[in-house]
């Protein structure tokens, strides 16, 4: 496996494991960079997320310090059409963002909803994604003003709103 990168061969010899993935090749022009790491996981300051093609949209984010830390997230845009986005002065400037661009999805930012274990299905809450920068890959769990609402994987596929 290794590290998705549109622009960039993986370094041979640059592996990493995974107690989730197993060996991992990684590839330092991919690695996220999250200047405060993530709350519960403050010391993770670098993770790797990687596509797995048969597990499409999922994104597994492993840490590149703790073979024990691989965080499952599916991009908003796969779980609502509505998402609302709108991110504080402090968070654009700690991620590196234009304070006066409008943020444009897929090509200024990416949000990850964080996937949660919630009895037999996960559950994300929408108003804190992880937004990463792509054109500096620094990343972080933001708190949104807006209310787009913690949801739940039912067994037929849908995402339901949590009250």
């Amino acid at each position: 496996m290794t590290a998705f990168t549109a622009e960039h061969e993986p370094v041979a010899g640059n592996v990493i494991t995974s107690r989730f993935l197993g060996e991992v090749i990684k590839d330092p022009a991919s690695e996220l960079f999250l200047p405060t790491g993530l709350p519960g996981f403050e010391d993770e300051h670098i993770l790797l997320p990687i596509e797995i093609p048969a597990h499409r949209p999922l994104v597994f984010l492993q840490s590149t310090r703790s073979p024990d830390v691989c965080l499952v997230c599916l991009p908003v845009s796969c779980i609502t059409e509505k998402f609302q986005i709108h991110i504080a002065e402090d968070d654009r400037l700690g991620l590196g963002l234009d304070l006066d661009r409008s943020l444009v999805m897929g090509e200024d930012i990416l949000c990850l909803a964080l996937l949660l274990p919630a009895g037999e299905s996960v559950r994300t809450n929408l108003d804190a994604p992880i937004v990463i920068n792509l054109r500096n890959y620094r990343c972080g769990q933001i708190l949104l003003d807006s209310r787009n609402g913690s949801r739940l994987l039912t067994a037929e596929g849908n995402w339901q709103p949590l009250c």
